[in-house]
């Protein structure tokens, strides 16, 4: 056990190292590590032990595993002191009666540094040298593409180790132990026949974006038969902080902190601290324990980059390079930048000229916008229009400046407490005729006020899109859009309405960094945006790259090769 011994040594250093801060380590996991040494201290009163041979063993098993991508693809699989000691420290602390202390690990650490591959290694100990006749490991998600990651590291790395080739047979759909009848499989929501199985394992991958934890029930739940089972949790920290995974974040840092015990529950969390900052290389590490190994500087310092010049990228930054938990929503683009967007287009530069509408029809009672987008025109013009009823004018005046803006021309109004439809749509008419109209996006759900039907009538239906409002087709031109105006490529034509709009706005990011405006929990009205990103979505619509262009129509999307 020449390799254990080494990786046991390769532990207590980075033990020690944390303890005497050589590591400049992070407050949540200096308690990780001292809940480790004082469980060392009072082991017999609390009825546990450290079994260093068990842990041993274990560490030992990774001499067999090889990396299987990238530029470490066929070299050994050689663990850090951080990873040797999440390995023994599950694998070696036991109960008195000789079974295994920890039933559930929690591993919280920042993007490439190895955790899938690390859970995958310890899916494939519980498949092969666990001792458990008839194992079944599942690895768990919330859909079956990102459940089959973790299996399919597995397999590979089964299939780079000639020895362990010998005992597991890795197929397209599970990797089959015959000698014991074991099992490791992939497994979501998506699979059938969830109830009557028997975990021994559950590797739980990136659950910062799990809506529920019923998966983790039904796992947690089929283990009752099992002496040791393991659930290994894996994640980077989330945007959304009120799913599950950061309630129970909150309970795994109590129990760090000595608020709450639970015996049965290893944790790790590697993030900077409150107070840091975030901009400052120096704390990178304490989110980033492979800083310099598996994770380059040069690389994070052009995230910080990219960061810094684009505000959804910042919370990309922070949350899967820093593993800080950032709720969601946040302010969109500053004023100075929307104020830098001015090149002095005037309203006679562009008619006639080719351009992309998006418009952003609302309720009967508030405001109608119409965006239209000139792209082939120098500084990328945008002209807004906006219609009010009168009713709203008053009742929002004490609060903003409704009345100036429709004095100066820049908002029409209707009369009464609802928008006057025949008006409205007779004078999106008119602006339209006035220049050369490509495309119309719109939102499709409050399209029944006649506009739409109006305007098709009109001749306008060939130009005319259905925008379905769901992230997925939002999030590109939403992007684009805040790309040209942090580079400044924009001339919003020192609309003051579309300023103050600009300012209320507040983006939503879903796990997988998509983003859209969110109207909810924006301060303020939005309309001129949302027109504005609908007029984007119409032109990338219409004029995509060499390969391929999509068009919106009806509700479905079509894709037209070239």
């Amino acid at each position: 056990m020449a390799r254990g011994k080494e990786y046991i040594k390769k532990m207590n250093d980075y033990v020690d190292s944390v303890l005497s801060a050589r590591r400049k380590a992070g407050r949540l996991e200096i308690r990780a590590v001292e809940r480790h040494v004082n469980d060392l201290k009072y082991a017999v009163e609390k009825g546990i032990y450290w079994d260093e041979r068990a842990a041993m063993k274990a560490l030992e098993f990774f001499s067999l595993l090889r990396h299987y991508k990238g530029k470490w693809a066929g070299s050994e699989f050689v663990l850090e002191g951080w990873q040797c000691f999440v390995v023994a420290s599950i694998f070696g602390w036991k109960k008195a009666n000789g079974v295994r202390r920890f039933n559930v690990g929690y591993l919280e650490v920042s993007r490439k540094n190895g955790k899938t591959q690390l859970a995958a290694a310890i899916g494939i100990i519980m498949l092969l040298v666990d001792g458990e006749f008839g194992a079944e490991v599942y690895s768990a998600a919330v859909d079956k593409d990102q459940a089959s990651i973790c299996w399919t590291a597995a397999g590979a790395m089964i299939q780079q180790a000639p020895a362990l080739r010998k005992r597991a047979l890795v197929s397209k759909k599970a990797i089959v132990v015959e000698s014991t009848m074991s099992v490791f499989k992939a497994f979501s929501r998506d699979t059938n026949n969830k109830d009557g199985f028997n975990p021994s394992c559950g590797i739980c991958d990136e659950v910062h974006a799990w809506t529920t934890f019923d998966i983790y029930d039904v796992i947690e739940s089929g283990m009752g038969a099992r002496t040791q089972p393991l659930i290994f949790l894996t994640t980077t920290a989330g945007l959304n902080l009120s799913l599950p995974c950061y309630d129970k974040r909150r309970v795994y840092i109590e129990i760090l902190d000595g608020l709450k015990e639970q015996d049965d529950t290893f944790i790790l969390i590697f993030s900077l601290d409150d107070g840091d900052d975030w901009k400052d290389s120096d704390t990178w590490g304490k989110a980033c324990p492979n800083l310099g190994i598996s994770v380059n500087m040069d690389y994070m310092e052009r995230r910080l980059k990219a960061a810094m010049n684009d505000p959804s990228k910042e919370v990309e930054f922070k949350t899967k390079n820093l593993n800080l938990w950032v709720d969601a929503p946040t302010v969109w683009i500053s004023d100075e930048i929307i104020k830098a967007n001015s090149y002095g287009t005037r309203d006679d530069d562009l008619s006639g000229k080719e351009c992309y509408a998006g418009l952003d029809l609302a309720a009967t009672g508030d405001i109608n916008a119409l965006a239209l987008y000139f792209p082939t025109l120098e500084h990328n013009p945008v002209r807004l229009f906006f219609w009010i009823p009168e009713a709203k004018v008053i009742e929002k005046e004490d609060k903003v400046n409704y009345r100036v803006w429709v004095n100066q021309g820049h908002i029409k109004t209707t009369p009464g407490n609802i928008i006057d439809t025949d008006f409205l749509k007779q004078d999106i008419e008119v602006i339209l005729r006035k220049y050369d109209v490509k495309n119309l996006s719109y939102d499709p759900f409050l399209a029944a006020n006649g506009v739409i039907q109006h305007l098709g009538d009109r001749g306008y239906y060939d130009v005319m899109d259905e925008l379905p409002q769901r992230i997925t087709t939002l999030s590109q031109p939403t992007k684009e859009l805040q790309r040209m105006l942090m580079q400044k490529g924009m001339d919003l034509m020192n609309n003051p309405v579309l300023r103050w709009m600009f300012r209320n706005v507040f983006i939503y990011t879903d796990p997988n960094l998509n983003i859209r405006i969110d109207k909810k929990r924006s301060l303020e009205k939005v309309d001129g945006c949302a027109a504005l990103v609908n007029a984007v979505a119409g032109y990338i619509s219409r004029t995509a790259g060499d390969k391929s262009k999509q068009i919106y129509k009806g509700h479905s999307l079509r894709t037209i090769k070239l």
